[in-house]
């Protein structure tokens, strides 16, 4: 069963149950908003059913309390922005002003490094093209995935997204792991019981394995075999680049009491800089791609995000819980 809560609902209860967690307001409220918005893009695995893994994070001490970023200027259109063990999106939310303004004279980088993992990758450059920018994003987490033959886990799923403005409408934007699937979802099914496809996951004897607790003692599988692992191994030195930890030194994000301190790189274009009307012509090529040629991606829907969304009834018990769950 489900509950339709209003955008603005959820956003008061993910709030208030990240205070409760030790949040702070800052983070709290960046937190919640990235939450909301997986939740309206249909990114559910990374919305409210991740969310309960920031709290126990913060529980635990794996997000550091209080963390103020540090955003410096490493070049004409590079900057960093250190989290120190706290909120990626806190922390992009402190560099955004300055990517803005250096995005808009052509070309900006954005590193975020010394973070918890990133939540809804999207989030970052949807953001960014709703503000008429041609932007991407890639990040590593803690080593989950295999590469090359490697008997275990040596890189995390390491998402790459995208997104084009469509001036007038919502952005296109494209999200997806380099793994045939997020960890998460690997992880519920090991709860729940149950079994996940053939192709997903290997074994701790390195054998493909169709029973998700048995991938959890293993790794995962990049999709496409080799190309896969290929775009997961660039991801992870674009997202490392300005100190964040390896996927293979990252602490895990789901136990432990060390942040796992992993990177995000952000890279935005302004496309009227490079040719007049630039936004225009991109946003008309998927019209022509989904029109002339039957391309029929759900990223193309011009639909508004929704205000209202449904919640499964569990997740909603628990996040009330978590609401007037008393820490002291």
């Amino acid at each position: 069963m489900t509950v339709s809560l209003s955008t603005e609902r959820l956003l008061q209860l993910c709030t208030q149950a990240a205070r409760v967690a030790g949040a702070d307001d800052t983070a709290a409220h960046a937190l919640a908003t990235a939450t909301v918005a997986a939740e309206q893009a249909g990114s559910r695995a990374v919305g409210v059913a991740h969310f309960f893994d920031y709290l126990q994070a913060y529980r635990d001490g794996r997000i550091v309390s209080g963390a103020v970023p540090e955003v410096t200027q490493a070049g004409p259109a590079c900057l960093v922005a250190d989290a120190h063990g706290g909120l990626a999106q806190v922390a992009f939310e402190a560099a955004l002003p300055a990517v803005r303004t250096a995005g808009a004279q052509g070309i900006a980088a954005l590193w975020l490094t010394n973070c918890f993992t990133c939540g809804e990758l999207g989030y970052y450059p949807r953001l960014l093209a709703e503000g008429g920018l041609f932007a991407l994003a890639c990040a590593n987490s803690p080593a989950l995935m295999a590469l090359g033959g490697s008997a275990g886990p040596v890189v995390g799923t390491n998402p790459l997204a995208f997104a084009v403005p469509r001036p007038g409408r919502s952005p296109f934007v494209i999200d997806q792991a380099t793994s045939q699937t997020a960890y998460v979802n690997v992880r519920d099914a090991a709860r729940a019981g149950q079994p996940i496809p053939l192709g997903w996951a290997v074994g701790p004897d390195g054998e493909p394995t169709s029973d998700a607790a048995q991938a959890l003692r293993g790794a995962l599988l990049p999709f496409g075999g080799y190309r896969g692992g290929n775009m997961a191994l660039m991801v992870e030195m674009l997202a490392t680049l300005a100190g964040a930890s390896f996927s293979v030194d990252a602490p895990p994000f789901d136990r432990g009491q060390t942040p796992p301190g992993i990177g995000v790189f952000v890279l935005c274009i302004n496309p009227d800089v490079v040719a007049r009307g630039g936004a225009g012509r991109m946003a008309g090529h998927l019209d022509t791609l989904r029109s002339a040629h039957g391309v029929s991606l759900p990223a193309m829907s011009a639909r508004e995000p929704a205000d209202v969304v449904s919640l499964d009834d569990v997740l909603h018990e628990r996040l009330l819980a978590a609401c007037a769950a008393d820490q002291s």
